[in-house]
């Protein structure tokens, strides 16, 4: 049985499939299976990948039921011990295999092994998720900060413990990864193993009000689940995620209203301290910086940034002054202009046709 299993979903996926198989079939670790799960694609996906002539190849019918259940039929058939993600638009550096396959040899706690990101295309953002388990445990609290097409997972730990892909979810990779906490630790590589392309292809205005509305739920039943602390509906609508509902102009927290809401987020905040010091389900210094990083981009509309040194208890809400969050965001803009590039092209294109 090979070593690894590279897990791929395709669905209409023509446009960059070969330039993706390319990345994994050039990997310097080369005792691997390429897994495709074909969600019934009626385009050049099946031909282009009965172009390579590869042992190393096999193609799945996919369910005909969405990502979560063609990636859950990956995962029950895969032959590998260790289970490689990609998607079908993203590239691998010819490293990855090699780098993640040596983690998660040495260290057998972890249950999933990610690495950073570079976007490419119209987009020169750097996702950059944290590196430590402790860090990457305490930011699933509010966030999916892991770049899912960059993981490798252990595959027993999923098998024995029933860790599938739940497609009641927009987010079924945040909800799995929230519930795979219970049974190992995640891990990031720090440095750049994968590209994502970003093509200037936007999810519907549908989607991206669900994704809104079960973020908030996701981090509810992560609160539940693991600090036995219950969220209202309305204190559920704080952690959306995708946008801040304390200034979204429609739709959002009344001018009048924020500040009391503002008040009974900083009491939801300290309560999650307060029963950690009783469970110690976080690390501490970790979930500290998640809180204040959280508290910054909900009071102060801040990017979602950890701080570079310890945070105390005492240093969780104070005051920023304008100057700083405006500096705050312009670091962030300088180290990460995510879609700087597809603002450009699309003024370009709006101006010169």
């Amino acid at each position: 049985m090979p070593k690894i299993t590279v897990l791929l979903p395709t669905r209409q996926s023509e446009l960059y499939l070969c330039e993706t198989v390319q990345s994994v079939l050039t990997q310097t670790f080369s005792d691997f299976e390429l897994l495709v799960v074909d969600d019934a694609s009626t385009d050049r996906t099946l031909e282009i990948l009965a172009s390579f002539r590869d042992g190393r190849i096999r193609v799945l019918a996919g369910p005909g039921k969405g990502l979560a259940e063609a990636l859950n039929l990956g995962l029950r058939q895969a032959g590998g011990e260790y289970i490689a993600r990609i998607d079908a638009d993203d590239l691998m550096t010819p490293r990855r295999l090699e780098k993640q396959v040596a983690f998660m040899d040495v260290n057998q706690k972890a249950a999933v092994c990610g690495s950073w990101q570079q976007y490419f295309g119209q987009s020169t953002f750097l996702h950059a998720p944290p590196v430590s388990p402790e860090q990457c445990r305490a930011n699933l609290l509010f966030r999916c900060d892991l770049c899912h097409s960059t993981l490798m997972l252990r595959k027993d730990v999923f098998l024995q413990n029933q860790l599938f892909y739940n497609s009641g979810y927009a987010a079924e990779d945040f909800e799995l990864w929230t519930r795979v906490l219970d049974f190992g630790e995640i891990a990031n590589l720090p440095e750049v193993l994968g590209y994502y392309r970003e093509d200037g292809r936007s999810i519907t205005s549908q989607k991206r009000e669900r994704l809104i509305q079960q973020n908030g739920q996701i981090v509810a039943q992560t609160l539940k689940r693991n600090l036995q602390i219950r969220l209202t509906e309305d204190q559920q609508s704080y952690f959306g995620g995708w946008e801040n509902p304390f200034y979204k102009r429609k739709n959002g927290i009344v001018r009048e209203s924020r500040e009391a809401a503002w008040k009974d987020l900083k009491d939801i905040l300290w309560k999650i301290y307060e029963r950690n010091q009783q469970v110690g389900y976080y690390q501490e210094a970790a979930l500290l910086r998640t809180l204040d990083a959280q508290w910054n981009v909900l009071r102060y509309n801040a990017p979602f940034s950890l701080s570079m040194r310890a945070v105390s208890p005492q240093d969780l809400f104070r005051k920023r002054s304008r100057c700083a969050v405006l500096c705050r965001k312009f670091r962030s803009f300088c180290r990460n202009y995510r879609g700087f590039r597809r603002k450009y092209i699309k003024i370009c294109k709006m101006l010169f046709g």
